[in-house]
Parts: C-alpha cells; structure tokens; sequence
C-alpha cells in the first residue's frame, strides 16, 4: 500500500477537474500530479529513495501537495516543518530527524541555511524560487528538467509515511512516527464520520506542516463529489477568509478555537456575505459553549467539534450531522477507534467520570523517533496515553476538559482550568482567558487567570473574580488576575501556558 494511491484513484474514477483555488488560481488535480511525478523523478536524480528522510519548511502553496505526494511515491518519508520555526527549533528538528534533504521557499533560505550548517546528513536543500547553486537545487528546474515518473514503491502498512514533530510544550519535540496504514485509516475513519451529503467547497487555511492539515488534505481524495474543491491560503487572514467565503460561495471551514474567536470579533464578518456557510470543524483545543454558541448564531452555520492528537494521526472522535448534538462533547470515536478513560493507576472508569483519555486503534503512531522510554511510557499497556483528561457519558460521547499537565491541585482537589476559562468567556467583558495554577504556602497550588479585554471595554480584576465566583464554588475562583494584551500562542493557535507560568 501507499498513501498516493489515494489521490491517483480519485483521478481515474472523476477524471480531470478544479481541486484547489490558490490566490484566485485555478489548478486541477491532473496538474499537481503532473509536478509532482516530475519531482518524484528529480528526488530520485539527486539519489533520494525508500526509507530517506526530506523535510518540507515551505507555507500552503500547491507545490506542498505535490512534495508530499512525490515524497511518498518514492517510498521516503515526510518531516513537515512549520515554516514560521525559529532556527534553533528548525535546527534541533533538522539534526534529530537525520534527514537527507530539506525543501524550502527562496524566503526562508537564509534561516535554513543557517540552521543546516554543520548537519552532516542532509546532501540537499531544494529551494522553491531558487536557483541551482553549489549542493542547493532550484525547485523549478529540477520539476522542468525530470521526466514524470508514474512508478509507486510498493510500502508495507508499517512503514514510515510521516513525521511530525510535536510543538514541544512539555519539553524538547519529539517525532511521531506515523505510518501510510496510520494516515490511511484515519483518512478513511475521518471521512465517514463527516457524513457528507453534498459537496464541499472548503476555506484551507491550516497549516499543511500540522496533523489536522494532513488529515484534511487525505480525506479530500475520498470525496464522491466532482464539484468539491478547495481554496487554499497562505495564512490565517480574518478579513481574506470572509472575502474568499463570498467569492467561492465556501460553505466548510475548517480551523482551531483562536481562529474562530478572532473572525467572531473581527469587523470584517459583516462586510462580507458569508451566507453560503454551513458547516465548520473545530479541533485541536477545548472549545467552550458560548464560543460555539455565539459563532454558530452570528453566521448561522453548523459547528461540529472534533478531537485529535498527532499521535493518533490525528482524529479520535467527532460530532456526526446523524447524531444529536450535547454541549461541550466533541462526539464519539470515528470508525475503527477505541476511546476509554484511565485512573492514575491505569484502571478503566465508569461513565461520568474524569481521567485521562486513552486510544486504541490503527490510527495509533508507531511511537517517537530515537525515543524508546517516551515510547514505551506513552503506548503502555497497549493503549495511547493522551495526556488529556476527559469522561464519557453513558452513550458512548467523549468530553475533553483539560491537559494532566495544566490541572491544578489545590488544597488535595483536582481543579480544572478549562472549566474556569469556560465560565469567564461568558462575560462580554473578556475576549479571551486563559488560567493556571501557581505556587502558594498556603493550598500548595492557586488560581491565576490572564485576561485580553474586549476592545474598548473595561473591567477590574475585582469585577473579574467576582465573576467568576458567581459562576462557580468561590474555592475554584481565580484568587488572581492579569491584564494582557494577547495571550502567547505556537504556531497553530494553542494557547502556551509554560509561557504564561514564566511571566509570574
């Protein structure tokens, strides 16, 4: 098997038509696969094959789809990299994943040069926009200058397809192995759970370098719908997405909780006719009720949530548009996943009850590269231990209400921060919030929210606490309270607490 295959079945059964928008151009799938047969056979030129490691560092373009699919055709294997990377992050991702070639954009060369000196294993830097020079490689020329390759190697289930370096909130990135069985499954899982009935005209504004970029770029190819297609973005660009929704009639988005609490808020929404919107996916971090509740109002569309990670490659569980809705569930296992909740001590929980969310499946990594110990801690027991805490009720409906790793522990009691930040985003004062725990002599552990005011709306910290304790037991209040202008966030939007705990 090989994950290309997906695209080029497609092709045979829908023939030749439009799947991707790019700054208002058109490119049909025949055209990607042409660049990226073509590239198969320069990688092969400069003596890249199975098993080789090439890091992609480039922004969304239509050529990062054609890298992946000439990278797997090939039989190498895939480290994406955020292109907005620092170098010493780029640096330590270039050196631990021993990779053999990088492709990058002529914008970011200067940093990837950098960042390569001295990294003995990488023979090649492919440069989109570049010129060919000394061991750099022009991304055009090699494309123009190479026959197309139509020849697949024939990968085993288990082999490496992928690997993506987690954003390293906990420590040093780790690479997660993830295989074309992994990948292919959670394709094929994620695109039954979505249930769709029509066809989709997505807004891509993702990330290709992150696993729910991935995942979405995959389960594009088991579309039955001719008239599907995607318009692609660079970035993330609020007033952009409301023009490109009116221009393509988009009616799927596809973005994580701080995308949409910036377009909710930004002027923008009501410049545009939006009206064609029906349906957005969010993921990647707790959302919580009145988000999802002001957003669905204001554009009148249908929100489903989702959870993932990228070692499960990436989706666990979604909202179904068959299955009836419960507030702040992010829906039930897709197709072929087993979900269940942990005690510290391993044990299975009963319904209702929160512990650490655990997945088994043939979406589960294969582990992290050159780390056995993180391996064998995470897949123990012959399941994927999160991280994240949650509970299912008894239908079978996963809740995701914190990372092990923020809960704080006051007084012996088990608090939760997203329960908290949930609570404060009903005020109309606060746009965002975010809580942690810090030390004190007193509980071992308090309460500390940083706050983002709306524009041109003021409140006390006072006001702040007082509201809180409103809303819930004093004892889970914020004792504390600061004023921030933005709240710190990598690369895809997730909110770094670990930043947050150095400001105090």
């Amino acid at each position: 098997m090989n994950l290309v295959t997906l695209g080029d079945e497609r092709i045979k059964r829908m023939g030749e038509r439009v799947s991707l928008y790019y700054q208002d151009k058109p490119y049909t799938n025949v055209q990607i696969r042409e660049m990226s047969l073509k590239l198969a056979s320069g990688l092969k030129s400069l003596g890249i094959s199975r098993g080789d490691h090439v890091v992609v560092s480039l922004p969304n373009s239509p050529e990062v789809f054609a890298c992946f699919g000439a990278i797997w055709r090939i039989g190498a294997v895939i480290i994406p990299i955020m292109f907005l990377l620092g170098e010493d992050e780029t640096r330590y991702i270039l050196d631990h994943s021993d990779a053999k070639a990088v492709i990058t954009s002529k914008d970011l060369l200067e940093k990837i040069n950098k960042a390569t000196e001295g990294i003995t294993s990488i023979k090649h830097v492919i440069v989109l926009g570049g010129a060919d020079h000394g061991d750099q490689v022009g991304f055009e020329s090699l494309v123009e200058r190479n026959p197309p390759d139509e020849t697949i190697e024939d990968m085993d289930e288990d082999d490496l397809a992928l690997m993506i370096y987690t954003s390293g909130t906990t420590g040093r990135p780790k690479g997660v192995m993830l295989t074309h069985n992994n990948l292919k499954t959670n394709a094929e899982a994620a695109w039954e759970a979505n249930e769709y009935q029509k066809a989709a005209v997505a807004i891509l504004c993702l990330p290709l370098a992150h696993s729910f970029g991935v995942v979405a770029m995959n389960a594009s190819n088991l579309s039955s719908f001719k008239e599907s297609f995607g318009v692609l973005m660079t970035w993330f660009d609020p007033e952009e997405i409301f023009r490109l929704i009116e221009k393509y009639k988009a009616n799927n988005f596809i973005g994580v909780p701080t995308m949409y609490q910036v377009l909710l808020h930004h002027p923008a929404g009501d410049k545009y006719d939006t009206s064609s919107l029906e349906r957005c996916s969010i993921s990647a971090a707790p959302v919580s009720p009145e988000l999802y509740r002001a957003f669905s109002e204001k554009f009148k569309c249908k929100m489903y949530e989702g959870y993932g990670l990228t070692e499960a490659a990436p989706a666990v569980a979604l909202c179904r548009p068959s299955m009836k809705m419960k507030s702040g569930s992010c829906g039930v296992p897709v197709p072929g996943v087993e979900v269940k909740i942990f005690d510290l001590n391993d044990k299975e929980l009963p319904p209702n009850e929160q512990g650490e969310i655990v997945v088994r499946g043939p979406n589960v990594m294969k582990g992290y590269y050159k780390n056995p110990e993180a391996t064998a801690e995470a897949l123990r027991g012959g399941w994927l231990h999160t991280g994240d805490v949650g509970y299912m009720d008894e239908e079978g409906y996963l809740f995701i209400t914190d990372r092990i790793k923020d809960m704080v522990i006051k007084g012996g009691y088990n608090i939760y921060p997203s329960e908290i930040e949930g609570y404060l985003d009903e005020n109309p004062a606060i746009q965002e919030v975010a809580v942690i725990g810090i030390p004190d002599e007193k509980y071992g552990e308090e309460i500390m929210a940083f706050v983002v005011k709306m524009p041109n709306q003021e409140i006390t910290e006072e006001e702040v606490i007082q509201f809180a304790q409103s809303k819930m037991t004093p004892f889970k209040s914020p004792s504390r309270v600061k004023f921030v202008n933005a709240l710190p966030k990598n690369l895809v939007g997730k909110i770094q607490k670990k930043e947050l705990r150095k400001m105090v």
